[in-house]
């Protein structure tokens, strides 16, 4: 079961396992293959998790290149409200417009390279990019048609029309310790599933947060996974579909199934029990269940705190799951960033849609 996933003023270019029908004796509603999803949970090992981004050289490449981005920006607007004083209100405005997308997003930025860079490099690296900015577009000719285009371009990145991937760290660094909001604030991202291969026949549309890297899902029954932070995160969803040999479960049976604790049995060996539910989505049952589970790979300890959600449609079962994972020892961290995104995965979960149930 699984539940509960350039202009001319740029300085740089920057876009389950499922209650299964019990074969022979007593015909209860019995989880015959969750054993997946053991294994699934150790596709997911992380070093630590805080609302500090997850320091590796490709995120603190990105937040540089996001962070060069803004100073640029900021250069090109003050050379224009230099050069065209009767642009002043404009340059103003454009300023305030991407102000109110993206609030305090340049102290932000400096507070998390200074922690994954130190205070002496990320100095050194803001004193580079100010000089790549004075040289590169200090020269270029502005005229007032230009500089027109370039307020106009700023106006559009307040509404989120900005290359990759200084948009999506743009979004990572805004929303750390809220990643819901993203979503609520509709950076979002669509995908669907077209019926072949791992989809199993099924077409499945959700949408995600527009800062989350989609990616093929490695394991036989992973459609996609999302990662958070542009893939670079600690953070991760994923769709899985499966063959439930025909069970399309009654929402009486699914409510038993976790009312009499069957659900229970159905989580891997090893794993807490944390809580469980139901729910029932595009008049389809299911239900989710939350679990910790302590894993071990090639020596290293992990922890995880996962969340799946189960339901069932055509004979087949569909499974969003949802998990934050890292060291053992960081067990505090690992659950307060499971308990930042569990609202980002109701919303995932509540966006699915099956074209085919209309």
């Amino acid at each position: 079961m699984t539940f509960m996933v350039s202009s001319h003023f740029s300085a740089m270019k920057i876009e389950s396992v499922m209650p299964t029908h019990h074969a022979a004796n007593d015909g209860a509603i019995v989880p015959r293959t969750i054993r997946w999803a053991l294994v699934l949970l150790a596709l997911f090992f992380h070093s630590s998790v805080s609302i500090a981004i997850n320091f590796n050289p490709i995120s603190i490449k990105g937040m540089a290149q996001t962070y060069g981005f803004l100073l640029g920006q900021e250069y090109s607007l003050s050379r224009i409200e230099k050069e065209f004083p009767e642009l002043t209100g404009e340059v103003e405005l454009a300023r305030a417009q991407f102000g109110s997308t993206f609030p305090y997003i340049k102290p932000k930025l400096e507070t998390q390279l200074k922690q994954a860079m130190g205070e002496k490099s990320f100095l050194e690296t803001i004193s580079t990019l100010q000089t790549k900015n004075k040289g590169n577009l200090g020269r270029q000719q502005i005229t007032r048609e230009i500089a027109g285009n370039f307020l106009q371009q700023v106006k559009a990145r307040s509404k989120g029309e900005i290359e990759s991937p200084v948009l999506e760290y743009l979004l990572t660094v805004k929303y750390a310790a809220n990643p819901v909001g993203e979503f609520a604030d509709r950076f979002r991202q669509r995908y669907e599933t077209d019926g072949t291969g791992k989809s199993q026949g099924l077409k499945v549309s959700l949408q995600l947060p527009r800062s989350w890297l989609g990616q093929n899902g490695e394991r036989p029954h992973v459609v996609q996974k999302w990662v958070s932070e542009n893939g670079t995160g600690l953070e991760t969803i994923h769709i899985d579909i499966r063959d439930g040999h025909g069970y399309n479960p009654t929402k009486k049976e699914m409510e038993e199934f976790v009312r009499s604790g069957e659900v229970k049995g159905a989580i891997p060996d090893g794993s807490l029990y944390i809580a469980s539910g139901n729910f029932t989505l595009e008049k389809q049952n299911g239900y989710w269940v939350q679990i910790s589970t302590p894993l071990e790979r090639a020596g290293m300890k992990m922890y995880q705190n996962a969340l799946m959600y189960q339901f069932f449609f055509r004979g087949k079962a569909i499974g969003i799951m949802c998990q934050a994972g890292g060291s053992e020892n960081e067990k505090s961290k690992i659950d307060d960033a499971f308990k930042r995104i569990q609202p980002l995965c109701q919303q995932v979960l509540n966006s699915v849609v099956l074209p085919q149930a209309y």
